[in-house]
């Protein structure tokens, strides 16, 4: 009966060898003087590879021949003994997650681009602990090439050096020591006699290494997805969202850009009593009868207060630094998540900040919270009002007045303002973005699908 045996080989020794040889490559003897000018030093690069060469390779070096005799100088290297290292054995069944994200590859212009790839969670298994014991000798045809040698390797260790032998971000295993534990200053004996033995200089050097077993690779899935709230309050004074008045902006999407969401879900935040709540929506943003559970089967497991949702309010696919970001917890309510936003990530505020949002048609000073004039205040208005107001000014929708000791004028004039501005009401401490001529939430809203982005633990 055949046997299915999985083949794994990642060359993991080999590399540790590899590198400890680059240790002792580059070195140089002076031999004496260059013959054309007999002043200049003349110097030989001294060769390093392992020691433990095949049977074929070492008749090929010497010419089929036994008469070739050995050149030095010549540093060789090989492994003494490989043993198991249970002074640093671990929990055998621990294993660790990381998230990977690549760079996006342009296959038409073959280089990477400023863009976020693939991305993959890692899942790392426990290694397994060996010490690595390596010899080096050191073949020299006179003593001064051996001191110069000698002396060139021995001031690097004091005690060890680090050596990294790959260059894998996600291998935890990667940065080692290299240790010298013993000298042996010559294979020869004393005295030499007459014999032409060549002399060898031995050193004993240990490596605590492990052997990584493979790693469980899979591909992350992420949600993306943009948020425009542009919609009209009921409530003046603390700008309750109106389900019925959400508008929705696919022109939004541009169309060089292909948005991929499973099932399509939207998103929709809104406020209730000071807490952001994120509900899922699906068949065109109007239908929220979705549990989270059916949406995060697609991408991993909702850590409550660590697990992410990026906001892109301001419509950038690519601007990752200008997403509004929080964290996500769970409610009684399976079709919501709670939105804990991080204020650091919110947008700069441009205007100075308003007292409050008024309608000018019907407000007073000093009536319904109103307070009496007062130099500084300010007020954003939602709806237009005429002169003949108890304000004295015409007023109209989006505008800012202000109070500055005997009238009040005008702050912020929409009609004329043409750029992007952020703004707090200190009423409510929420913030408020002016675009296209009017005021709306910052970053509650529609998120339609491919403009939101949930981080979670795989």
């Amino acid at each position: 009966m055949a046997i299915k045996q999985t083949h794994f080989y990642d060359e993991q020794i080999r590399r540790y060898i590899l590198q400890f040889i680059r240790l002792f490559s580059g070195f140089s003897v002076k031999t004496g003087r260059k013959m054309n000018d007999g002043t200049t030093d003349y110097y030989i690069r001294v060769p390093a590879r392992y020691g433990d060469i095949s049977r074929m390779a070492a008749t090929i070096m010497k010419g089929n021949s036994e008469n070739i005799v050995n050149s030095t100088p010549f540093i060789g290297a090989w492994i003494q003994s490989l043993q198991p290292d249970r002074a640093r054995v671990q929990e055998p069944f621990f294993n660790d997650a990381v998230s990977v994200t690549e760079r996006k590859f342009d296959e038409s212009t073959q280089k990477y681009v400023n863009e976020t790839g693939n991305r993959f969670n890692v899942r790392r298994m426990m290694p397994v602990p060996y010490l690595l014991n390596m010899q080096v000798d050191v073949w020299t045809s006179n003593t001064d090439q051996k001191l110069q040698l000698m002396e060139q390797i021995l001031v690097l260790f004091n005690p060890a050096l680090e050596i990294q032998h790959n260059d894998n971000p996600v291998d935890w295993t990667t940065i080692t020591t290299v240790e010298l534990t013993d000298i042996q200053w010559s294979s020869r004996g004393i005295p030499a006699g007459v014999e032409d033995q060549i002399d060898i200089a031995t050193m004993f050097f240990q490596i605590p290494i492990w052997i990584n077993p493979p790693a469980q690779v899979t591909r992350q899935n992420v949600i993306r997805n943009i948020i425009h709230n542009i919609y009209n309050y009921t409530d003046i004074d603390t700008l309750d969202y109106d389900p019925d008045a959400f508008e929705f902006f696919s022109d939004l999407k541009k169309q060089s850009t292909v948005i991929v969401t499973p099932e399509n879900f939207s998103l929709k935040m809104t406020e209730n009593n000071g807490t952001y709540l994120a509900q899922v929506l699906k068949n065109g943003n109007y239908d929220g009868d979705v549990k989270w559970e059916d949406v995060l089967k697609y991408y991993g497991n909702l850590d409550d207060g660590i697990s992410r949702l990026r906001l892109k309010y301001h419509g950038e696919l690519e601007n990752l630094d200008a997403d509004v970001i929080g964290t996500l917890s769970n409610t009684n309510d399976p079709e919501y998540l709670t939105f804990q936003v991080d204020k650091d990530t919110l947008p700069t505020n441009t205007v100075n900040a308003v007292d409050r949002v008024i309608d000018a048609e019907t407000a007073r000073p000093g009536f319904n919270s109103i307070p009496q004039p007062a130099v500084g205040q300010r007020y954003l208005s939602l709806t237009s009002a005429k002169s003949t107001s108890v304000w004295g000014i015409d007023i109209a929708m989006n505008d800012i007045i202000e109070y500055n000791g005997s009238a009040w004028v005008k702050s912020f004039e929409a009609s004329s303002y043409t750029l992007r501005a952020y703004v707090t009401n200190t009423f409510t401490g929420q913030q408020f973005k002016f675009e296209n001529g009017e005021w709306s939430d910052t970053f509650q809203g529609i998120y339609d699908a491919g403009f939101w982005r949930l981080e979670l633990l795989q």
